[in-house]
């Protein structure tokens, strides 16, 4: 079973032939797409899934609910699984929780061992370096942006393709182990009622604008700043979509960018009100 726990998502089950057959369902655990929400842990204890996968934020919502069935392993992928989150499902569960080191682009990169002191590489086809900024590998032990080159996707050939994310290479042991790996913290925002939202709504959201670059950060007292660069006729529709996810009185700063003669012009504007700009 994949649990998600977003306003809205795709839910379905099928069988995956590579797996002799196996039974696949994706499951939304936000409160808002079942009829009933407290139907949430009948489904969960009536399928009876061996491997939950999941994120952080899912496997959270799922320490929510009253369910008594026990899988036999949940795999954790997508974001950085804390420590504290970790122990609190195996305690619940009893059962393995599995920290993957996983992308879209790669599929599963390392899983974290902790007798291994770090991530154990796991795809004998993907070979992994250690670049620094000027994309030149770097020793053993020193940290650097992981990067990818192969991998078991002939669809989707990489190479040298950098990640993001941080780690250094241990060759001490007898496999190789990504340590003190940096990746993906979880990523939410709160709403004016108070309550979370998970970041991919933001991304199904925004798809209708013609956006060609965004980013946006919320800031402690809940100020959104959205910074783009598209045409100013979108800041109205911004302001919609923002207020319609995280609520009425949420303030928002926009900075957009646009390119003239060859340099970068940046505009500013409140959305709070839509007449000031």
């Amino acid at each position: 079973m994949l649990i998600g726990h977003q306003k809205k998502c795709f839910t379905y089950v099928s069988v995956t032939p590579t797996m002799n057959e196996a039974g696949l369902a994706k499951i939304n655990l936000h409160p808002d797409d079942w009829r009933d929400p407290e139907d949430r842990a009948k489904y969960l204890d009536d399928l009876k899934a061996e491997v939950y996968t999941g994120d952080p934020i899912s496997f959270a919502g799922l320490l929510t609910l009253p369910v008594t069935w026990r899988p036999r392993a949940l795999l954790s992928t997508s974001m950085t699984l804390l420590p504290g989150l970790r122990q609190r499902l195996e305690e619940r569960f009893q059962c393995p929780v599995l920290d993957l080191y996983s992308m879209n682009e790669a599929g599963p990169i390392a899983v974290a061992d902790p007798a291994a002191g770090g991530h154990v590489l796991l795809q004998p086809r993907m070979y992994v370096e250690i670049l620094d900024d000027e994309d030149r590998p770097l020793p053993p032990g020193e940290r650097g942006e992981v990067t990818l080159t192969g991998g078991f996707n002939f669809c989707l050939p990489l190479l040298r393709y950098r990640t993001g994310d941080h780690a250094a290479l241990d060759f001490s042991g007898p496999e190789p182990v990504l340590v003190g790996l940096q990746g993906r913290p979880p990523v939410r925002y709160r709403t004016t009622s108070g309550s979370w939202i998970n970041n991919i709504e933001i991304t199904h959201a925004l798809r209708p604008l013609a956006l060609p670059q965004w980013t946006m950060h919320q800031a402690a007292d809940g100020t959104v700043t959205f910074r783009h660069a598209g045409m100013d006729s979108l800041n109205t529709d911004l302001r919609q979509v923002l207020q319609l996810l995280l609520g009425d009185g949420l303030r928002v700063h926009v900075e957009q960018q646009a390119f003239l003669d060859g340099k970068v012009i940046q505009y500013t504007s409140d959305l709070t009100d839509p007449a000031t700009t």
